[in-house]
């Protein structure tokens, strides 16, 4: 009996440039056929059934994503109990996830702080390795506990939304090299 995908979740506010962003991205870089890791997003304060930005659409496909039938979504428990990693882009979403859902606490982490983490350890192994995956969290997971992995004023990512085009590339200028380090593609041109 197969077992379950590994899911990961990626949070912002309104769900249609950050966090819309990263699970299409990382969607587009996973192994269709494989499925054995999948992409979701919802936003703390979500445009409900709104679709990515319009700013942030030609950016997922500049870089190999696939903006196409995207529809925002409201956090809620379910989803962080389901989600075996949740990737807020700042640390407000974070807290916001572990107030909402406790028991999710040790799989959350900011975008940044995780990349960071996991760094060293993210080599140019199968993208939809779900064992990989689990690895990856069981390191930033220790590493926060020994206190080695600690917030930086710089691990936000800003919201760009309502800002110039320059917010939405500085967004991507972030976004777009951890979800390539995150599927093993560390250097990788998109």
């Amino acid at each position: 009996m197969p077992s379950s995908p590994y899911s990961v979740l990626f949070v912002c506010t309104g769900n249609i440039c950050r966090s819309a962003m990263a699970e299409r991205l990382l969607a587009g870089r996973l192994d269709v056929h494989s499925a054995s890791v999948t992409a979701a997003s919802a936003g703390t304060r979500a445009v409900v059934g709104r679709p990515m930005s319009s700013q942030t659409r030609p950016l997922v496909v500049a870089h190999g994503g696939d903006p196409d039938g995207f529809v925002a979504r409201q956090l809620d428990e379910r989803m962080l109990r389901q989600a075996d990693l949740v990737l807020g882009m700042t640390r407000e979403h974070c807290d916001r996830a572990s107030t909402l859902e406790p028991s999710a606490f040790a799989r959350i982490f900011p975008l940044m702080e995780f990349a960071r983490g996991v760094a060293d350890e993210a080599d140019m192994s199968a993208t939809d390795d779900a064992d990989r995956w689990r690895r990856l969290v069981a390191i930033a997971t220790d590493r926060r506990r020994r206190g080695v992995l600690k917030s930086m004023a710089d691990d936000d990512v800003a919201d760009p939304y309502g800002h110039s085009s320059a917010a939405f590339t500085e967004m991507a200028r972030k976004i777009v090299p951890v979800i390539d380090m995150l599927v093993g593609q560390a250097g990788a041109q998109s």
